[in-house]
C-alpha cells in the first residue's frame, strides 16, 4: 500500500475513529477543532452513518457555539 492509499484509508471516518482508544479520547480531540472543523467532521461521520459519534460531535458544536456567544457578548 502506497502513502496515498494509506492516507485515503485513514481519512475514511469508519477507519479514522479506530485511532482513538475511547469516546473520551475522541471527544478531547474534537476540542482542538473550530466549529467549522466540527461541522465538516460531522458531515463525514453522517455520510458514514456513524451516528454514535455524530452525537458526540454535535454536542461539541453546541458547546463551542455557546462559548463563542458568551465571549462575544
Amino acid at each position: 500500500m502506497d502513502i496515498e492509499e494509506k492516507y485515503l484509508d485513514i481519512t475514511v471516518a469508519s477507519n479514522f475513529i479506530k485511532l482513538f482508544k475511547s469516546n473520551h479520547e475522541f471527544s478531547e480531540w474534537l476540542d482542538m477543532g473550530s466549529v467549522r472543523d466540527l461541522e465538516c467532521t460531522l458531515k463525514e461521520f453522517e455520510d458514514s452513518e456513524l451516528y454514535e459519534y455524530c452525537s458526540i460531535i454535535h454536542q461539541k458544536i453546541v458547546h463551542k457555539r455557546k462559548v463563542e456567544y458568551v465571549q462575544d457578548n
